[in-house]
């Protein structure tokens, strides 16, 4: 697990909540500044996304220019991105997030989920491990010459 400055202990609210099929979390988001968070968890997301209103309330430092990605409806749209850390059920993780309009609702998707090492079970609707929580680094080097 990744420690700031100040040492602090490992979350492990994460109160989960079911309505009508949706699987919501309260999550810990933090970059310059840290705050609860409720987000809807979407598997069918490959991105988080965070309302610009929470992003500028947390101190998210956004990308130079947006991104394009394609929504759900298959519509395409440029986005500012922005890095948040997640803390969710002691385990924590960085995660780049796509920045939408002002009072859109937080969702958690599939790539911070792999990042925490968590899962949805469909059966109890609950968040579960998927795999030892860990970062793996994988990276090369050149060869000798």
């Amino acid at each position: 697990m990744v420690r700031g400055k100040r040492m602090r202990r490992p979350v492990s609210f994460a109160k989960i909540v079911s309505r009508m099929g949706h699987v919501l979390v309260d999550a810990e988001l933090s970059w310059k500044r840290t705050a609860r968070v409720r987000m809807l968890v979407d598997t069918g997301a490959t991105h988080s996304v965070l309302p610009s209103d929470l992003a500028d309330r947390l101190g998210v430092v956004r990308s130079p220019r947006p991104v394009r990605v394609q929504l759900a409806d298959g519509s395409r749209r440029g986005m500012r991105v922005g890095p948040v850390v997640v803390r969710l059920l002691g385990r924590e993780a960085g995660d780049m997030v796509l920045i939408a309009r002002r009072g859109s609702e937080p969702v958690l998707g599939v790539e911070a989920l792999e990042s925490l090492g968590l899962t949805v079970d469909p059966r109890s609707r609950k968040l579960k491990p998927s795999r030892a929580h860990g970062v793996l680094l994988v990276g090369t080097r050149p060869g000798r010459r």
